[in-house]
């Protein structure tokens, strides 16, 4: 029970004043030294004694006037302090109920000690405040969680200063996303922890929205499938474990064959529907561990883990053409869409994520290069085969046009009835140290890549006429020399004058040479090559329509440029004895003839196939039945003998 006693202060200063003013009357009845020392003594003791009484004191009035402070104003200051922390410490209690924050204590032995109001709200109303203290803090935190949470806990416990900031998720009812973020610091005594506080605060929407984010920027919105950036970040892992583990992964690029054709005859919609489908097939014949990542438009890549080599990768690349290849044949038969695969291994054809990526894409050109519907691994290709795919091959290759290597052979175009050769066709070969000899339809293509066909034909171009006017004068006077042009010097502005200059420095008569254009020519516009082609034939040039049948096809152009003669293609004259492939050439012959025009075979390869066409009317034949391309004096020779054989069976 409180009492009602004074203040000790008041009580003291009327004391100590009372006992003043007796001894002053003491000195002033019995005491001869009395004057000014005796007054300002009751001056003081009557002060003090009265201001116990009447709360003024007028000695304290004056110590205030030079900024001294009573004993009683610093207790109410005190008192006015603490009122106003505890009222803020409540606006603080009342403002985190209001965010939904729940504050909470963990002893050393990771319990709960302390848990504010919200939680109940933040775990649901059933569960109330009470209930939690002295619990374990796992029983609030979501299973899957509780190590991480453990493990940082400990951690702040013993050696942490700060403050630490965690994320995880809550035991709710079972609701799996349900997030919170915790800010935690420990309080100790003599160095010790001896509790750690918290701070939890809902952050469900905001990191589910953050994860969404996330997961749009690193996986692609068609397929749902990892893209580049996220592909790149599991390759590196993926080479990383192979190196510390001592294993092989392996990269696979999948490209659908035809697939442009599924947008420009279905739609763009059931485009997507086609990777969509082809994305489930691929994921559902693939290990655990590996991943499938969409590159971009048709491709896919594939990150195999853990493989034990070559054979290993063929075989489950085969197994993955033939798993999406009968799916897409079973739902869209009329689509016709197959997959060319490319791969490489690590460590075996490159060390790095980047390097592999380019050796996989490597063997994915070379596999559709060999007809698509196929599935090639880097490492069992021959870099001949690679071409231009191969940055060695490559700078192999512009260096042998820069110094001139490439050579030229010729192949004798024969008259279709007698056999005997009337002319030759000027082909370019190149034979590389490295790769050997290497095929036209792969360094062609390359030099059109690289913006050097103009320089390789004029190459090609010097050295036949060169070459042929260096023939034997009674030998080459009945023949012709047949050189290729390409579309790109065609249009060069200088082309026909440079043509001109180097048949006049050559003394080569211009009615002795065959221009070979590519049926291509029709790209540049009919009134652009009639008035190029017609330049050439001004000069005297027999013009050749050449690969006829295989690009832009068409009476109405054929019948309006300048040309004598069409070259039917290889690929017709291969099926000559199918009906298909008769009816095919026979048609091309009649349209050439009717046109005034002669007909030419390239390709023949048997005699049965040579019969064939020269029944057919053609008037002249080439193929490697009568001589493969050979140098310059080799197919004179051949030439030669070719002319004294008739001679000979003539004067018989």
């Amino acid at each position: 029970m409180q009492n009602n006693f004074p203040y000790i202060e008041p009580t003291i200063r009327t004391i100590a004043g009372t006992l003043l003013t007796l001894s002053g009357l003491i000195i002033y009845f019995f005491s001869e030294h009395t004057g000014i020392a005796l007054a300002l003594l009751f001056f003081v003791s009557l002060n003090l004694a009265q201001s116990g009484f009447t709360r003024f004191c007028l000695m304290e009035k004056i110590l205030k006037k030079f900024g001294f402070r009573s004993e009683l104003e610093e207790i109410r200051d005190l008192n006015l302090a603490m009122a106003i922390s505890e009222a803020e410490a409540l606006s603080n209690i009342e403002t985190l109920n209001m965010l939904n924050e729940v504050v909470i204590g963990i002893t050393p032995q990771l319990n709960l000690s302390h848990v504010s109001k919200p939680i109940e709200s933040l775990l649901g109303n059933a569960h109330l405040v009470d209930t939690f203290i002295g619990k374990p803090i796992a029983e609030i935190v979501f299973p899957a969680d509780r190590v991480l949470v453990h493990d940082a806990l400990s951690k702040i416990l013993f050696d942490a200063t700060g403050t630490w900031t965690l994320r995880f998720r809550l035991a709710r009812g079972g609701i799996d996303e349900f997030w919170v973020e915790g800010k935690f610091f420990r309080r100790e005594e003599n160095g010790r922890a001896t509790e750690i506080r918290g701070i939890l605060r809902d952050i469900t929407e905001p990191y589910l929205q953050e994860q969404r984010i996330v997961h749009m920027a690193l996986h692609d919105a068609l397929t749902g499938l990892p893209n580049r950036a996220l592909l790149e970040d599991r390759m590196l892992q993926a080479v990383l474990d192979a190196e510390r583990e001592g294993t092989k992964t392996a990269v696979i690029f999948v490209d659908l064959d035809n697939f442009k054709q599924v947008n420009d005859i279905y739609g763009h919609k059931a485009g997507d529907q086609l990777l969509v489908e082809v994305t489930k097939a691929l994921k559902a014949n693939l290990r655990q561990c590996d991943t499938v990542a969409r590159w971009g438009g048709d491709e896919f890549i594939i990150l195999l883990s853990r493989v034990n080599g070559l054979e290993d990768v063929r075989k489950m690349a085969g197994s993955l053409a033939n798993a999406v290849g009968a799916h897409l044949l079973k739902n869209h038969p009329d689509y016709h869409v197959t997959l060319s695969l490319g791969g490489s291994i690590y460590p075996d054809d490159a060390k790095t994520p980047e390097n592999l990526l380019i050796q996989a894409d490597k063997a994915l050109f070379f596999a559709k290069s060999q007809g698509r519907n196929n599935a090639k691994l880097f490492g069992e290709i021959s870099k001949s085969e690679l071409g231009y795919k191969d940055v060695d091959f490559t700078s192999d290759f512009s260096a042998a046009i820069r110094n001139e290597l490439i050579q030229v052979y010729y192949q004798p175009i024969v008259d279709a009835h007698t056999h005997l050769p009337i002319g030759m066709e000027a082909l370019a070969r190149w034979h590389d140290e490295k790769y050997g000899w290497v095929s036209p339809t792969t360094f062609i293509p390359l030099a059109e890549t690289l913006g050097s066909i103009e320089k390789l034909g004029h190459q090609v171009l010097e050295q036949a006429l060169r070459q042929f006017a260096q023939c034997d004068t009674s030998m080459a006077s009945g023949m012709f020399i047949s050189i290729n042009i390409s579309n790109r010097q065609l249009v060069s502005n200088t082309f026909v004058a440079d043509l001109i200059e180097c048949v006049n420095r050559h003394a080569v008569n211009p009615k002795k040479i065959k221009l070979e254009i590519t049926e291509s020519v029709a790209v540049l516009g009919i009134d652009r090559a009639h008035e190029l082609l017609s330049r050439l034939a001004s000069a005297g040039f027999t013009l050749s329509l050449d690969d006829f049948g295989t690009g832009y096809s068409s009476l109405s152009y054929l019948h309006a440029l300048p040309v004598d003669e069409i070259k039917i293609d290889a690929s017709f004259v291969r099926r000559i004895q199918t009906d298909a492939g008769r009816v095919m050439v026979e048609a091309i012959t009649h349209l050439g003839h009717a046109l005034n025009m002669n007909v030419v075979a390239e390709g023949v390869e048997s005699k049965e196939c040579a019969d064939i066409l020269s029944g057919m009317g053609i008037d002249m034949l080439q193929g490697n039945y009568f001589r493969q391309a050979s140098p310059k004096d080799e197919c004179m020779s051949y030439i030669a003998a070719c002319s004294k054989n008739a001679e000979a069976a003539r004067a018989a």
